[in-house]
């Protein structure tokens, strides 16, 4: 069924219905057809342990472990140091313009 604007404003829950039964619902503007209300499909259950079985416990543990945790700390002050030896481009800082400094006669009008 083909309604228009106005009509899909007033009797939108009967419209809704019609999609739910498998009727075509068509919305038109001044006669041309620019929406079509059609049933969404029903949202994908999430299934518990998808991600089970992608690591293992020894990689786990040795993802969090204290070396790790050196070894990362090690190399983020090392390249907070001396970022040219630990592959870091320097950034290039911009001169900012001097702020000219007000005069007390300028400040007092």
């Amino acid at each position: 069924m083909q309604v228009n604007m106005l009509e899909a404003k007033t009797h939108l829950s009967k419209l809704v219905e019609a999609a739910l039964r498998g009727e075509e619902v068509v919305i038109a503007n001044r006669g041309k057809p620019v929406v079509k209300l059609v049933k969404a499909d029903s949202p994908v259950k999430r299934q518990w342990g998808a991600w089970a079985g992608l690591m293992t416990d020894p990689e786990i543990e040795h993802a969090f472990s204290r070396k790790v945790d050196a070894e990362l700390a090690r190399e983020w002050l090392a390249s907070a140091s001396l970022p040219l030896e630990a592959g870091l481009k320097p950034r290039e800082r911009k001169a900012r313009p001097r702020k000219a400094q007000a005069t007390a006669s300028a400040r007092r009008k």
